[in-house]
């Protein structure tokens, strides 16, 4: 059909974008309630390992607590640190 050239990726990825702002989805709202629940199961436990993270959190994926582990880290709301239990977490 000339003319209707779509781009499969793209058009999905539009769909989800005007689809979450018709409902009232924020990104930034998303973000913010990620790190609120992260910062408060660390504050629970401080000093735990990444795993208990992701175990005290198992509606989210491994990746998306380790994404926002690492932008709380560079933003210096998380410090983690290597030992010989792994990776842990800890306040600033």
């Amino acid at each position: 059909m000339p003319g209707k050239f779509i781009n499969r990726r793209s058009s999905k990825l539009t769909k989800r974008s005007i689809v979450g702002r018709q409902r009232g989805h924020n990104a930034v709202k998303l973000e913010s309630t990620l790190a609120d629940r992260i910062l408060e199961a660390v504050s629970q436990a401080p000093g735990c390992r990444i795993e208990d993270v992701v175990g005290n959190l198992p509606d989210l994926t491994w990746n998306q607590i380790f994404r926002e582990l690492g932008r709380l880290s560079r933003n210096r709301q998380l410090r983690l640190v290597v030992n010989r239990r792994g990776l842990t977490v800890r306040e600033c």
